[in-house]
């Protein structure tokens, strides 16, 4: 299956995602690529200590590498990655209308491809959206995210690529955030899993890794794990239903709250 995981807006953690998500796949043991598919702000490599590798997606693009199994690198989680380099001058030279072909080629070697797509609509995001089997959305919890999301939902559909469901990241972080069903009735998806706010998620990329590698019992780790287990169907043995995620009370609530007592 291909996957392209695409956010609206940037900042939402849709690169985290991505990481987090190829390696809690692997560690339900499918064999995973992920390709960092923005390749004019490259950042996932970064999080695989893998951002100064040639060649890149940037040399198979400009047609300098020939075989893109050359570009792919095995990451001590068992996850395959095929990166692209912080150059700008690779981006300049990169042919966007290569990536199809590039996608075809690696696509049946593994159970999973999964995209991490660039923010926003734009070439290559369209590009990304037309190979991909289904599209996962990640969303913050606020009006901003949905809205751009839902326009990306809708620029999918068009392109025949169906909504597989949402990732509402970053839970329980601000104040008078919208609820779970709130959001899946504006974008018209399922929340297939909410991602609590948690430190460890910054700490682990601040040692280039992702938070499963850091710590694999930290709420967002149990969370992404819990998301590999529903996209591919493998059961896990945590207590994925023991996830707190600590709800602030929005200013509606409190005002409804008020009312009652008066």
């Amino acid at each position: 299956m291909i996957i392209t995981i695409a956010s609206g807006k940037g900042g939402v953690g849709k690169t985290t995602t991505t990481a987090s998500l190829a390696v809690a796949l692997a560690k339900l043991n499918k064999k995973v690529l992920v390709i960092d598919g923005d390749i004019s702000m490259a950042n996932l490599g970064i999080l695989f200590n893998m951002d100064k590798k040639k060649p890149s997606l940037h040399e198979v693009l400009s047609g300098e590498c020939n075989n893109v199994f050359d570009a792919i690198y095995k990451h001590k989680t068992g996850v395959y990655v095929l990166p692209t380099s912080l150059s700008l001058d690779g981006y300049k030279k990169s042919d966007i209308d290569l990536f199809p072909d590039i996608i075809n080629e690696v696509a049946d070697n593994f159970d999973y491809v999964i995209i991490d797509a660039p923010a926003g609509l734009n070439r290559e995001m369209a590009t990304h959206l037309a190979v991909a089997d289904k599209l996962l959305l990640v969303v913050t919890p606020e009006m901003f995210s949905i809205v751009d999301a839902v326009r990306l939902k809708e620029s999918a559909e068009m392109a025949g690529t169906p909504l597989l469901g949402v990732v509402l990241n970053r839970v329980g972080r601000d104040f008078g955030e919208l609820r779970k069903d709130e959001i899946e009735f504006l974008i018209k998806g399922k929340v297939l899993v909410e991602i609590p706010e948690d430190e460890n998620i910054r700490h682990a990329a601040l040692k280039k890794m992702t938070v499963l590698e850091y710590k694999n019992n930290s709420p967002a780790s149990i969370a992404y794990l819990k998301l590999a287990s529903i996209i591919s169907g493998v059961p896990i043995d945590i207590p994925v239903k023991n996830i707190n995620i600590e709800k602030k009370e929005s200013f509606l609530d409190k005002i409804k709250k008020l009312l009652r007592f008066r």
